[in-house]
């Protein structure tokens, strides 16, 4: 069983290396980064926190761009696919497909994260002559948080079209962005069932904020715990599907 999801997650994973995608992303970071180099220069005393706060606004569009990207290329759909998706599509067991395609995407997205935060780490380390270990800390909480959007988009490509799984993903976006508007426009116990299925953005931007190691840990428990239930029900859907 893990020898297939690995098999699922490693074709995809080399389908990405082969167009070259982390490769695109690195481009785009260094251009970036030259720009960060500039700001200092023409503002002499290194704003690190401007800095940590354009990279987190980055590191989020890059997760978005790489997600729809990779989700579009590999998710749309097993059946109109070649091989060896037509195969692993119809394993006994569907949700080992499920979970090796959400693996083998969020794989890439954390490797071009981590590169991202470890050039990020060095400018201002080089920069300021402090090395903090904060663009760490946020590459990992924002891959937590879009790769639990990637399970929602993983369980959408399952039963819609890929317009109207847009639109979905979309939607959700936004109100798990507005969840603490959510707990202020409806009454306690029903903005609370709409959270069990709806993830709650805010946990991860706290855990960025917060100095507490708990903080970090739970949100990403959460992550994996939300991951799972997306993925299961996409399982469950390929299973009743005929393929």
């Amino acid at each position: 069983m893990l020898n297939q999801i690995y098999e699922i997650a490693k074709i995809l994973f080399t389908a990405s290396l082969r167009k070259k995608l982390i490769l695109a992303s690195i481009l785009i970071i260094l251009p970036l980064l030259f720009a960060f180099w500039i700001f200092e220069t023409s503002n002499p005393g290194f704003q690190s926190g401007f800095v940590l706060d354009a990279g987190s606004g980055i590191m989020s569009f890059l997760s978005i761009i790489i997600i729809s990207v990779l989700a579009f290329e590999q998710l749309f759909w097993a059946s109109e696919q070649q091989t060896p998706w037509f195969y692993f599509c119809r394993l006994k067991s569907r949700i080992l497909f499920s979970i090796g395609k959400f693996l083998g995407i969020s794989s890439v997205l954390g490797i071009i994260l981590l590169v991202f935060a470890t050039l990020l780490f060095l400018l201002i380390g080089f920069t300021s002559d402090s090395f903090i270990l904060l663009p760490f800390k946020i590459a990992f909480m924002i891959w937590a948080e879009y790769s639990l959007f990637l399970s929602i988009i993983v369980l959408f490509s399952t039963f819609l079209t890929k317009l109207m799984s847009v639109g979905m993903i979309i939607t959700v976006f936004f109100i798990s962005q507005s969840a603490g508007y959510l707990r202020n426009m409806f009454p306690g116990w029903l903005s609370e069932i709409l959270l069990l299925f709806i993830p709650d953005a805010g946990i991860f931007e706290t855990a960025i904020e917060s100095h507490d190691i708990a903080a970090i840990f739970l949100a990403f428990i959460y992550s994996v715990f939300m991951s799972s239930f997306y993925i299961t029900l996409a399982g469950s859907v390929l299973n009743r599907k005929d393929l």
